[in-house]
């Protein structure tokens, strides 16, 4: 286990990790997987470091067990081992979670990652037991652990980290989307060394892999990885000069998020640039476009 977990490390480190968005069929609420293999190839050729498959932007907890697995199976046949898959296998149910990681170690997933359950709130302990009911459910497949209390309600505190670091011997990371840099940084003290700390607030991307996360996962990159990729290639090359102009560009490309509609505009964008993902999965609505060419001016200048 802890050569997967250190070749993980190594293969995310310093790099970008698109939570994919997920192909929806015209009913809305089914996983076309017949596009999986285009966005996949699209991803990869802008140099993507690995693939997060139902995660936020995936709409993975808006979709049912079977399309959840529809998905992570397509999305490993796609990609075929070219980059690391983590299967996104959170749910509200443990029971659920634990049948979403027992499916996604049988496919030879690269890493599970589990947002904390959402809605009602929960305390350590419980939390923690959560996570090891993961674990065991998936013991030979490395653990990521999803910090996003803005949209979850439950955060990864630090001493939740550090208890998870001792107690799972599978712990292989955290995927944090806090925008508060005093927790994050909390949080980066309190991991064990071995596991890969994986940034997701792209307004801040550049300043969270200074204050030393160590590469990004992030939603935007699904239908926008150019400058994304090019933050974390400058970051590496040590050109902060370049890094801010990327940083600068990001935030530009995410003011024209209309407001509510994240997910859909994502997907608008996709179908712009020549992939067919399909709508939102409803109630979230895909909004007209077009957006891509003010986006395409904006990584040009």
């Amino acid at each position: 286990m802890n050569t997967k977990i250190s070749e993980l490390k190594r293969n995310l480190m310093s790099g970008v990790t698109p939570a994919m968005a997920t192909p929806i069929a015209a009913d809305g609420y089914s996983v076309h997987t017949a596009v999986i293999p285009q966005l996949v190839d699209f991803l990869i050729g802008h140099g993507v470091k690995g693939l997060f498959a139902g995660g936020s932007t995936g709409e993975g907890i808006a979709l049912d067990l079977a399309e959840r697995q529809k998905l992570h199976a397509a999305t490993m046949d796609a990609v075929n081992g070219r980059v690391p898959v983590l299967v996104h296998v959170g749910a509200l149910r443990t029971d659920h979670a634990l049948a979403l990681a027992r499916h996604a170690e049988a496919i030879g997933a690269d890493a599970i990652a589990a947002m904390t359950p959402y809605f009602y709130g929960l305390d350590d302990d419980s939390l923690a037991v959560y996570f090891q009911e993961i674990a065991a459910a998936a013991p030979n497949t490395p653990l990521i652990v999803y910090d996003i209390p803005q949209l979850a309600v439950n955060g990864v505190s630090p001493a939740l980290l550090a208890r998870l670091g001792r107690e799972l011997p599978t712990l292989a990371g955290i995927k944090s989307s806090r925008a508060d840099a005093a927790q994050i940084r909390n949080l980066l003290d309190a991991r064990p060394e071995r596991i890969v700390a994986l940034a997701g607030n792209e307004p801040i991307a550049l300043g969270l892999l200074a204050l030393g996360m160590d590469g990004l996962l992030s939603g935007l990159s699904t239908a926008v990885p150019e400058p994304l990729v090019a933050l974390t290639q400058a970051v590496a090359a040590g050109d902060l000069a370049e890094a801010q102009r990327q940083q600068t560009i990001i935030r530009q490309v995410l003011a024209l998020t209309p407001a509510g509609q994240r997910i859909g505009w994502i997907k608008a964008i996709l179908h712009e640039r020549g992939i067919p993902v399909g709508p939102a999965v409803r109630p979230r609505l895909t909004p007209t476009g077009p957006f891509w060419p003010a986006i395409e001016r904006l990584l040009a200048s």
